[in-house]
């Protein structure tokens, strides 16, 4: 096999044809809804493969001051960001499932305490940090969720720096043409 022949590798056909598989599944599961999911990840893995992939080789060839090079990591930070909030912001909404009861003493063998719960009532309800605890010592929401969230919103707005970095990169550019 040749270096310029790669759209003849099986694997890339195979890895397409597993992403098909994948979003006609999604699809299927979701219903309608499925469309919106699908196309709103799609556009989210568009973002952090290709923005990603022509980021770190403008980085690597040290194309700094040019503009594509700052909307590319722009856009790879933006989507991975927002993908990466979404998981673990919904990881941790629907860590306790809708009964906090069951999934308390059934899903992880822990007390449930409803007097904690209804004197901590406010806490649960708060949009950060995340918390569903069955009693003072246990959490049903994982530990990795709140940094996580801390993480993927900072890179987010690392991500929009970036393209407010291209933006002015772009008119600097024309000013002095």
């Amino acid at each position: 096999m040749t270096g310029g022949n790669k759209s003849s590798r099986p694997e890339r056909l195979a890895f397409m044809a597993g992403l098909a598989v994948m979003g006609i599944a999604v699809l299927f599961l979701l219903g309608a809804g499925g469309i919106i999911v699908a196309s709103v990840a799609g556009v989210l893995c568009l973002g952090m493969v290709a923005g990603g992939r022509s980021g770190i080789r403008a980085v690597r060839a040290g194309r700094w001051d040019r503009p594509g090079t700052w909307l590319s990591l722009g856009v790879a930070c933006v989507a991975t960001g927002v993908g990466g909030f979404s998981v673990a912001y919904l990881t941790g909404i629907f860590s306790g499932g809708l009964d906090v009861e069951e999934a308390c003493v059934h899903g992880h063998g822990a007390r449930y305490d409803e007097a904690f719960r209804e004197a901590h009532a406010e806490e649960f309800n708060r949009w950060f940090p995340l918390h569903s605890k069955c009693n003072e010592n246990f959490d049903l929401v994982p530990a990795w969720v709140n940094p996580a969230i801390v993480f993927f919103t900072l890179l987010a707005a690392i991500g929009v720096l970036c393209l407010a970095a291209a933006v002015m990169t772009a008119l600097r550019t024309r000013r002095d043409r």
